[in-house]
């Protein structure tokens, strides 16, 4: 404005200046040249001077007029132009404090030396739970849990050093309830109420923690897992003929991963011979988009070791349907495969028992619900194994005996201190007659005492106990001979014996009785019925 003033001052003066010495010089000339009269001359020269004074008056009047306006133009337009920054300032200011106050994001103004709040914003008092009277009495130490006092303060003592420089971080902040969340703090310098202050902002990053850490977490228990069930990922980019095996196939095949060159020849070559028909990429083109092929091969390590392994590959194709990538898991199947040999081992060695028995075995599954029938149903009971279903056994039971049989073994199944069921029943055969059978079974039991598979055999003991009634037989027959000879021949024979005494006595005397005849007689015939009894009890011993 003063570069104005002294612009237009010096203009209205040179102009001034440049127009009363052209006029006087002009005009002084002129009338030299036209006026001799030194009298007209004086007068023409003072008449000259007020048209002077006249012309200049107007000339100024035009010129101070012309710079007023402009200068008051100008002034009016540096007004406008002070009231319109004024007028956006105010805008602005009540943009910036809408945008703080609607901001989602939490926000506060604080003094750098108190660390107090100034201002906090509507997301502030929501997430922390602080309500704004209560934020004025508050510092950042009040947001902050009491053990990272320290660190706040190295935090904040490092960012004075250099105003210039904003504040930005992860740190953990404490809200009214107590709960503990994580967020990225950044924060820059303001001025407020003429002030120089810190504004920071904070995002809540406590979710995305939360969600990294269980995934690391989960990435940790998938790389145990892979480790403990021996279970390594590999690919194979097609397009770049690029392999990567994961650290556990390295492992299951005893390379150094350092030194192995992944390609397929040299994968080839640990397979066993009689596996590596079906190990070309060709063949797996073959395999439908988005399906999983498995297949168990054999691989022989540097040290001679035959190991078995399972592999489950995914044929992954673009969109005109071409293989671009096969992604695929080994794992280490060995135990598995030795341990369904010994298995394998052990059920042929059980049929092959189960055909030389004369017993009928009886395997039952009971987590799966099958049962396997032996030969015995078939030899010893009359029954085609090929049609018996799960409930055969039940249903051929006797009537009688049924339910008994049942419930013992449901008890025995329900007790887990139970491990054998023994009893005797009355069984069908095929021809429909009854077999008098001994069921001796062992219970398998779990962990936790639950019975997962019961094995039992049933013995035909209706010619044991039919030969058994016999002997009982035989031996009440004998009883009764021994009773007979004990005690029924006794009586004729004392009688016989007493009658011979008494006939000796009466020989020596002279005397004759023949009454002692006649009950020698009785006696003798008594004595042969008793013989004869003997002889047929004898006799049916003999035919049992």
């Amino acid at each position: 404005m003063e570069k104005l003033n002294k612009y237009s001052s010096f203009k209205i003066v040179l102009i001034y200046a440049i127009v009363s010495a052209v006029y006087i010089f002009a005009s002084d000339h002129l009338l030299e040249i036209f006026i001799s009269d030194v009298v007209i001359l004086s007068k023409l020269q003072t008449a000259k001077g007020l048209a002077f004074i006249l012309i200049t008056a107007v000339l100024l009047y035009i010129l101070v007029k012309q710079n007023i306006v402009k200068t008051t133009a100008y002034y009016q337009e540096i007004i406008d132009v002070k009231q319109q920054l004024i007028k956006q300032s105010v805008q602005s200011q009540e943009e910036y404090s809408s945008l703080f106050d609607h901001s989602p994001l939490p926000m506060w103004l604080f003094d750098i030396e108190t660390l107090r709040f100034l201002l906090v914003n509507e997301a502030a008092c929501s997430v922390y739970g602080f309500s704004q009277e209560e934020y004025k009495a508050m510092t950042l130490h009040d947001i902050r849990p009491a053990e990272d006092a320290p660190a706040l303060e190295k935090l904040l003592h490092e960012s004075l050093k250099n105003e210039s420089s904003s504040l930005s971080g992860i740190i953990r902040h404490k809200k009214k309830n107590g709960e503990i969340i994580h967020v990225k703090v950044k924060t820059t310098y303001a001025v407020f109420e003429g002030k120089k202050v810190r504004l920071a902002s904070v995002v809540d990053l406590t979710a995305e923690i939360n969600i990294q850490n269980k995934l690391l977490e989960t990435n940790s228990k998938l790389q145990a897992a892979s480790e403990i069930a021996g279970l390594g990922y590999w690919s194979n980019d097609l397009t770049q003929s690029e392999i990567q095996w994961s650290n556990e196939i390295y492992k299951i095949f005893e390379v150094n991963p350092d030194t192995f060159q992944l390609n397929l020849d040299n994968i080839k070559r640990y397979y066993h011979p009689e596996d590596q028909t079906d190990f070309s990429t060709d063949y797996y083109i073959q395999t439908k988009d988005k399906t999983i092929s498995e297949s168990e091969r054999r691989i022989v390590t540097e040290s001679g070791k035959t190991k078995w392994v399972l592999e489950r590959i995914y044929m992954i194709k673009d969109d005109e349907g071409k293989p671009i990538k096969l992604e695929g898991v080994i794992m280490d199947v060995t135990k598995r495969k030795l341990h369904e040999q010994e298995i394998w081992e052990s059920n042929e060695r059980f049929k092959i028992l189960a055909k030389a028995t004369v017993e009928a075995i009886i395997d039952w599954d009971i987590n799966n619900h099958t049962v396997f029938w032996g030969e015995g149903f078939q030899t010893m009971l009359g029954y085609d194994v090929s049609l018996c279903d799960k409930y055969f056994w039940q249903k051929n039971i006797h009537p009688k005996d049924r339910r008994r049989v049942l419930t013992d073994l449901k008890n025995a199944l329900a007790d887990p201190q139970r491990h054998f069921f023994n009893t005797e029943y009355r069984f069908f055969k095929a021809n429909h007659s009854i077999a008098h059978v001994q069921h001796k079974g062992i219970l398998v039991r779990d962990a936790h005492g639950k019975a997962i598979r019961a094995i039992g055999a049933m013995i035909d003991m209706t010619e044991t106990l039919e030969k058994m009634r016999k002997i009982e037989l035989q031996n009440k027959a004998l009883k009764d001979i021994a009773w007979t000879q004990s005690h029924v021949v006794r009586a004729p024979l004392a009688n016989v014996l007493g009658c011979i005494n008494l006939l000796k006595s009466n020989f020596e005397t002279g005397k004759e009785d023949e009454k002692l005849l006649e009950y020698i007689s009785v006696s003798a015939e008594q004595l042969d019925d008793v013989i004869r009894e003997i002889v047929k009890k004898t006799a049916e011993i003999k035919d049992l």
